[in-house]
């Protein structure tokens, strides 16, 4: 991170004191922090934590005294992941057939017959695929945890002396590992859970994160919505403009889509909107450069005349 100066340092802390500090009433007499919702709270750590300002940060738990139920992730970061690689594996591959066909030379309609097909084809199989592989992962690890809830009923001072042994290797000394394990056991649920993170290194699913069939929706549609834009020139103007231009049209909308994409993702990184909409959109040419060669280089070799 870049170093900021005091003044700017100090302009923001302010900022972010007034944002947070500012008490309203809620109706019962009881003063709130403006901004005291979680979405609140992150968006204020985010900012501070990307700008390297610790006051900043300082200030935002100062003031609002945040509980340890804060998920410093958000809700809405648990779709992160489908909607990211959904978008932008829609765009990219529905762009590459757009790309090859028109590499190929062949007609508008091939564009809109295989662009159609491949969109439709691949997104069923992202979103189910989603869903099977979160499906199976969740099942598998509720099936360890069912052994090592198990192993700790039937014999639980074997498990606790592995968990000791697990913290000496990574530096304890064997009476604090002891006290530190021991205090653990407990609470047996927390105790197995972490057993799964440190024997196994397997993390149990929450009951507040999103079920492997909502993600598999959340895949299918982001693939759905991100991979239409680069049919949208050859569905909307296809009768007022030649091939060339639709292709281009296509190109300009795809490249919107990529950055639009990445700028979205750096909401939940450390990166600036624009360095992540340029790399996700450099990604996206590399792919397309190729496809577009590919179906010329086919061209070349295979008789397309009459597609």
């Amino acid at each position: 991170m870049e170093p900021q100066s005091e003044a700017a340092v100090a302009g923001r802390t302010e900022s972010f004191r007034a944002a947070v500090a500012v008490p309203e009433d809620d109706g019962a007499g009881v003063a709130v922090p403006q901004n005291s919702s979680r979405e609140g709270r992150k968006d204020l750590a985010t900012s501070a934590f990307k700008n390297g300002d610790v006051e900043a940060s300082r200030a935002v738990h100062d003031a609002l005294k945040i509980s340890s139920t804060e998920k410093h992730a958000g809700s809405d970061g648990d779709y992160v992941k489908p909607i990211v690689f959904g978008g932008l594996d829609g765009i990219i591959t529905t762009f590459a057939v757009v790309a090859s066909v028109n590499g190929a030379n062949l007609g508008v309609e091939v564009v809109l017959i295989m662009g159609f097909a491949n969109l439709l084809a691949d997104g069923v199989s992202m979103g189910f695929g989603e869903f099977l592989s979160g499906d199976a992962e969740n099942k598998h690890i509720m099936q360890e945890r069912a052994r090592e809830q198990w192993e700790l009923e039937s014999f639980a001072e074997g498990e606790i002396e592995e968990m000791v042994e697990l913290y000496e290797e990574k530096g304890f000394a064997r009476e604090d590992a002891e006290v530190i394990i021991r205090t653990m056991a407990k609470n047996e649920k927390f105790f197995v859970d972490h057993m799964m993170v440190q024997e196994l290194g397997m993390l149990v699913p929450s009951p507040d994160e999103p079920s492997p069939l909502a993600m598999g929706i959340v895949m299918f549609t982001a693939f759905m919505i991100f991979g239409i834009v680069p049919l949208l020139a050859y569905i909307c103007f296809s009768s007022v403009a030649d091939k060339d231009t639709l292709f281009g049209l296509a190109c300009a909308f795809t490249a919107v889509a990529l950055f639009g994409l990445g700028a979205f993702s750096s909401k939940f990184n450390s990166g600036t909107w624009y360095t992540t909409g340029a790399w996700v959109l450099a990604n996206g040419t590399t792919a397309a450069g190729v496809a577009y060669f590919i179906g010329w280089l086919m061209a070349e070799i295979v008789e397309v005349e009459h597609c």
